[in-house]
């Protein structure tokens, strides 16, 4: 069998476009947090999470956010939870015990995930709208507009808008959490099953039976 060598001095989207043709869908992009090896050592080479705790979940403006943006290495497995781990050792406490706590909920949804398989798809604690087709994210409102926009052209969400989405499509439209978050896994470059099925289980109270009401 003949090896073909892509020649990687194309650009990239022209690249995919003629050398993954049929194994993609929708428009093509590229999000702002470059990939690869050398990109996650960099990203955890200068970590500095002074004011996380503070800061995690500020949407705008965006220079002023204190989200780590490590989770698409994480994901991939260029960067491992117990890396990270060890890298916040010196920040101020406050701010490395809630980012260790953002480290153990993703450990906690990999378990999870591990031992329920598909029945982490359901409803498993407290009933919540699973199946009711349609699109929940009516992007009238701007807050809705920019944050489809930024998930759909960057593939990455701070936590906050993350749950924003999910309470929008399911605790304020009335439409089924599975879309839902299938929807919105198709775009993440982050896209963890267990983190994300998870996510929104707890966003719509199927986890703790009180859905966030944004």
């Amino acid at each position: 069998m003949e090896l073909k060598t892509l020649n990687l001095e194309r650009e990239p989207l022209d690249l995919i476009a003629t050398e993954f043709a049929g194994l993609y869908s929708g428009d093509l992009g590229l999000s702002s947090i470059p990939g690869g090896q050398r990109s996650a050592d960099a990203a955890l080479e200068s970590l500095d999470i002074t004011g996380y705790a503070n800061l995690r979940s500020e949407v705008l403006p965006r220079e002023n956010r204190g989200a780590s943006v490590l989770s698409p290495y994480i994901r991939h497995n260029l960067l491992t939870l117990d890396q990270v781990y060890r890298a916040v050792k010196d920040a101020p406490f406050r701010d490395k015990e809630k980012f260790r706590d953002e480290l153990y909920w993703q450990e906690y949804a990999r378990h999870l995930y591990a031992r329920l398989g598909p029945r982490l798809f359901e409803n498993l604690r407290f009933d919540a709208n699973w199946s009711t087709q349609g699109d929940g994210w009516n992007r009238e409102m701007r807050c809705i507009d920019e944050v489809v926009s930024e998930l759909e052209s960057d593939g990455w969400l701070v936590n906050q808008t993350r749950m924003w989405l999910a309470s929008h499509w399911t605790v304020r439209n009335h439409k089924g959490w599975l879309h839902g978050q299938e929807r919105m896994h198709r775009e993440l470059i982050d896209g963890s099953r267990a983190a994300n099925l998870l996510g929104w289980k707890w966003t719509v109270g199927a986890g703790t039976g009180k859905p966030y009401g944004f």
